[in-house]
């Protein structure tokens, strides 16, 4: 901005000043008395040159057209035709020089004429100039205002759909690539820098909880400049009392004097079958970061940490695929519940000789959250879905996607070999009830 406001500035001072009327009128008089002045103190016989070699007084009307324009060489060429006129009339010659006067007009209205055309140009690239600069200021203001628009945009949608769609992609596609099982200092660290990142934690520490209980003193990871904190800490008391996220703006803003803590905000990570396996402790965040939305994406981040930390120790009926989608939907149905994100659940049955059709062209069509597994445990076997972060809109259009490809590559309508049932997740009975009804239930 200063440097645009200093090129305005630069500029606007280039053209040159404008001279006041009279000091012009002044300038054009001096110039050609001056001129004339010379011509008969020096050349008395001849003071206007004109048997001379060169017409030495043409010099005036010539620098007046050149400095103001057209016009004031006009008046200088006409001023020193009338000085000519008058010697000539004072001399008594016969013969006034018409060519020497045609020639002194000639010259100084050509270089006029030159200096107003190259005038309009200046002040035509001139105003070009201005409004560019203009312009450029405009969008270098709109620029930034875009700028901090746009980060402020980036803090009020940190719990939005889309970020914690990006975010459950990053943490399922970093904690598949552990080798350790369980919670230990590797798995720890992964989910301390998940929650930094996306909750813009400076002061924070993964706290391991045996038996939904006991509290170990040491920290498997921390971030920042993190001090030890008492287990007896009435934050952390709260938080596994009540058994969610709690922090001193939303749980103790009216008992702030009494509260003896030095943390904000105690995350619990708890699974989907409500086992409490560890805390994240925040000692220090961000005052934009310190709001509802990233409290929420950070309570959905923990619920899914937890779940993938029991899943590798739980053992399911069914196959791997049925197991995860299990969890993944009993997940859904707890996000459902307690933060209103909306999920799908999709069955098509087919026969035996279509199954490996239908399962190759929808694992095709899988979104990053998108969990699918083959059901054969009823007479005829399916392909069942889920689709966290999908409301019914969301279904009608991958149901058309599906349709469109399989038209495109198997030549036959979707509906002529498959039957469709759906569920909208609301709640973890409905989605218990219904994987049950499936042949999948959940232990």
């Amino acid at each position: 901005m200063q440097d645009t406001r200093a090129t305005t500035t630069v500029a606007q001072s280039g053209p040159a000043t404008e001279v006041h009327g009279w000091l012009k009128w002044l300038e054009v008089v001096l110039v050609s008395g001056l001129f004339l002045a010379a011509g008969f103190w020096l050349r008395p016989d001849d003071p206007l040159h004109v048997g001379n070699t060169f017409a030495w007084p043409v010099l005036a009307p010539l620098l007046i057209g050149l400095r103001y324009g057209f016009f004031p060489a006009l008046m200088s060429s006409l001023l020193v035709l009338l000085v000519a006129g008058w010697h000539y009339d004072k001399a008594a010659a016969t013969a006034y020089p018409w060519g020497w006067a045609a020639g002194m007009l000639a010259c100084g209205l050509l270089a006029g004429e030159f200096r107003d055309y190259w005038e309009r140009q200046l002040r035509r690239a001139n105003a070009v100039n201005e409004y560019s600069l203009q312009r450029l200021e405009e969008f270098t203001r709109n620029f930034y205002l875009m700028k901090v628009s746009h980060d402020r945009l980036e803090q009020q949608l940190a719990g939005s759909s889309g970020s914690l769609r990006e975010a459950l992609r990053r943490l399922y596609g970093e904690l598949s690539q552990t080798r350790t099982e369980g919670l230990n200092e590797e798995s720890a660290a992964l989910m301390l820098r998940v929650l930094a990142r996306y909750g813009q934690l400076q002061t924070a520490a993964i706290l391991a909880v045996e038996g939904n209980r006991n509290i170990e003193p040491k920290a498997l990871a921390t971030v920042g400049d993190y001090e030890a904190v008492s287990e007896s800490d009435p934050l952390i008391r709260y938080a596994m009392q009540e058994r969610t996220l709690v922090s001193v703006q939303t749980e103790f803003r009216k008992h702030l004097k009494k509260l003896d803590t030095d943390l904000l905000v105690v995350i619990p990570l708890i699974s989907s079958t409500d086992d409490l396996v560890a805390l994240c402790v925040v000692e220090s965040i961000p005052f934009f970061s310190f709001q509802n939305r990233t409290l929420r994406l950070m309570a959905i981040l923990a619920g899914h940490m937890a779940d993938m930390l029991c899943q590798r120790d739980q053992t399911m009926a069914g196959s791997h695929e049925w197991q995860s989608l299990c969890s993944q939907a009993r997940r859904a149905a707890r996000d459902a519940e307690a933060f209103g994100l909306p999920s799908v659940l999709l069955k098509l049955q087919v026969n035996e000789q279509d199954l490996a059709t239908l399962a190759d062209r929808m694992t095709g069509l899988l979104r990053g959250l998108d969990v699918i597994a083959v059901n054969r445990a009823n007479e005829s076997p399916s392909v069942v879905l889920l689709m966290p972060l999908t409301d019914e809109l969301g279904l009608a259009g991958y149901l058309h996607r599906l349709e469109l490809d399989i038209r495109e590559n198997a030549g036959r309508s979707l509906w002529d070999f498959a039957s469709q049932q759906s569920l909208v997740v609301k709640t973890e009975a409905q989605v218990a009830e219904w994987l049950a009804r499936e042949g999948g239930a959940i232990d």
